[in-house]
């Protein structure tokens, strides 16, 4: 009797025991099963089903490490989304928005992230809105463009759909936007640059060709005649080659092609050879022209030839521009810490505050039509800003109607290009490129 009371209690403690280490093993499959795996699993079950607590214990642990791997790529890919400059984001068919990098916000100024609003109220763009659904709807790669206006400035977009899918029941589109404003720009430049020249080169030749046409029609017999259109037709040659080369320097200067002959400069005998060339043009304008240099060194490392083009061309168009009784020009030339400036000064006619953003582009004239009958090819000052830009300097411009024009250069005394030994000397270099004014 006693002996049967002690073989059903211990049977009954195993049977507790056994049930006690069911629902510590079910808890533990629980706790995997919910992804709670930094924890370790501490189950201790009693000898028939530690074969399971291995197994549960195995399960948990490639868990953990499969949790662990998943975390550190989600974690990359959000550092690669984070460094890439485009803004890319990713919505559901319903167009919300489900992942979005630090580029959207930056190129929408957004505050905040943009995640999980539709693409309407995070961009309040209808158009954007337009082509990303249209990329869900096709089901394959689609491209538009779009523009944002921003305080006051247009900047335009390009994006690119593509479709995703997010699951056997679900879809969605990975959006990728492109800042293309910069090569939008650069296309109109291009185009304008196109126009301007075909314009330039048209007019001249139109002229050639028509008073070559009046010669060969029997006009050599009208001597008077002959000689008047060889004259106008030497007149309008002699434009374009002044134009081609202009447009050859400003080439050069852009594309860093030439590089900078560098030396020693005595910018004050640069200035003085420069005004030598105009002593006609001066006379015959009973204008005034002074260097104003104050004292110490002023020398610094540049290209004399193109310097000496700079100049030339900021003096030819005072005197061409401010053609008027009493005209005087000043060049004033100073040291500034460690640079030199020089600042050309005219009490001419001035310049319209619209058109002085505009002066240094190509082909840009304030009185166009008057420009073209003093023979200027508008390049003049967009050459100036070009050579000076190459030298690591500046050039600005301040004006007003009735008041004249002020031109400052502002030029570095050091380049890092490789330096001349001697400096520069007036009597032994001359300018040898174009030097129309503009």
């Amino acid at each position: 009797m006693i002996a049967g009371l002690f073989a059903a209690a211990v049977l009954l403690l195993l049977v507790v025991r056994y049930l006690a280490g069911i629902l510590r093993l079910r808890s533990a499959l629980r706790r995997v099963a919910h992804g709670e795996l930094m924890r370790p699993l501490t189950l201790d079950l009693p000898p028939g089903l530690r074969a399971a607590q291995r197994d549960v214990e195995a399960i948990a642990r490639q868990a953990r490490d499969l949790d662990r791997a998943a975390h550190r790529e989600r974690s990359e890919l959000n550092a690669i989304l984070a460094s890439i400059p485009e803004g890319i984001f990713t919505v559901d068919r319903r167009l919300c928005l489900l992942q979005a990098n630090r580029g959207v916000e930056a190129m929408f100024q957004l505050s905040g992230s943009p995640v999980g609003r539709t693409v309407v109220e995070a961009f309040g763009h209808a158009a954007m809105h337009r082509l990303v659904q249209l990329g869900l709807q096709g089901g394959k790669e689609h491209r538009g463009e779009i523009t944002v206006e921003r305080e006051g400035a247009a900047r335009i977009f390009e994006l690119s759909i593509s479709p995703l899918e997010l699951g056997s029941d679900h879809s969605g589109a990975v959006v990728v936007l492109h800042d293309i404003t910069r090569i939008k720009s650069l296309e109109q430049v291009r185009r304008e640059f196109v126009a301007n020249v075909s314009h330039e080169l048209r007019t001249p030749l139109t002229i050639i060709c028509g008073y070559l046409e009046t010669l060969t029609d029997g006009g050599l017999d009208d001597r008077p005649m002959a000689e008047n259109a060889l004259g106008v037709m030497f007149k309008h040659a002699d434009r374009l080659g002044r134009l081609v080369d202009d447009l050859l320097v400003i080439s050069r200067a852009e594309s860093r092609s030439v590089p900078l002959e560098v030396e020693r400069i005595d910018l004050s005998a640069l200035l003085h050879h420069v005004v030598e060339q105009f002593d006609e043009p001066i006379r015959s304008q009973a204008a005034t022209v002074r260097i104003l240099a104050a004292g110490g060194d002023l020398t610094l490392e540049a290209d004399a030839v193109r310097l000496e083009q700079v100049f030339i061309n900021l003096l030819e168009n005072a005197l061409k521009y401010g053609n008027r009784p009493g005209l005087a020009v000043d060049l004033h030339l100073e040291r500034s810490g460690p640079n030199i400036q020089v600042q050309v000064t005219d009490n001419g006619p001035g310049i319209p505050s619209g058109d002085q953003e505009h002066i240094f582009e190509r082909f840009y004239r304030v009185h166009k039509d008057r420009s073209r009958e003093t023979g200027g090819t508008g390049l003049g000052l967009s050459i100036v800003k070009n050579v000076i830009q190459a030298h690591s300097g500046n050039v600005s411009v301040r004006s007003a109607p009735g008041e004249g024009s002020t031109f400052t250069v502002v030029l570095p005394l050091l380049q890092s290009a490789p330096v001349a030994p001697a400096p520069w000397s007036a009597a032994k270099k001359t300018a040898t490129e174009g030097t129309s004014g503009g």
